[in-house]
């Protein structure tokens, strides 16, 4: 039962700022590749870039985010269980370890109420090198996600 409580107490901790920005779904993309022709932009595109960025700035509010690194975390598990920072290090350790070593193996992690770890297949893509504008071929691959629960969404938006 300690070890159930210690488990939930570490995820809970750990990954409610990563969670909160995959809430959020905060990550920037780019709408064109660079090239030698697009760091060239004429006066008038200049401007209009400019305003864009100044319209998205009005309507999005920066959200600041306060990084929480490990010896910080496992201070706060230690303190919130009332166990030594040594024990909560080993806990958290053991956690991370064990959902990285099932997503390695293709499973899935499902923790109700926090969120989903898993897999995702990432089609191979044609990219550019932004120094010298040369096309490249980014093969396919494997990537790790988690993916928020509707719990965790509704926390972090309170």
């Amino acid at each position: 039962m300690k070890l159930s409580l210690v488990i939930l107490a570490i995820l809970a901790l750990f990954f409610t700022n990563h969670a909160e920005a995959f809430a959020r779904g905060t990550a920037t993309t780019r709408s064109q590749p660079l090239s030698a022709t697009s760091t060239q932009l004429s006066a008038a595109a200049k401007k209009k870039t400019a305003k864009k960025k100044a319209a998205s700035k009005k309507s999005t509010a920066a959200l600041e985010v306060e990084p929480l690194k490990k010896p910080e975390l496992v201070a706060q598990i230690a303190e919130t269980l009332d166990i030594t920072k040594v024990a909560a290090d080993a806990a958290l350790t053991a956690v991370i370890d064990t959902i990285a070593d099932n997503i390695v193996d293709k499973k899935k992690v499902s923790l109700p109420g926090f969120g989903t770890f898993q897999l995702k297949q990432r089609a191979a893509r044609k990219g550019r090198n932004p120094q010298t504008g040369e096309e490249l071929d980014i093969a396919a691959s494997l990537s790790p996600t988690f993916t928020a629960a509707k719990g965790l969404k509704e926390r972090a938006n309170e």
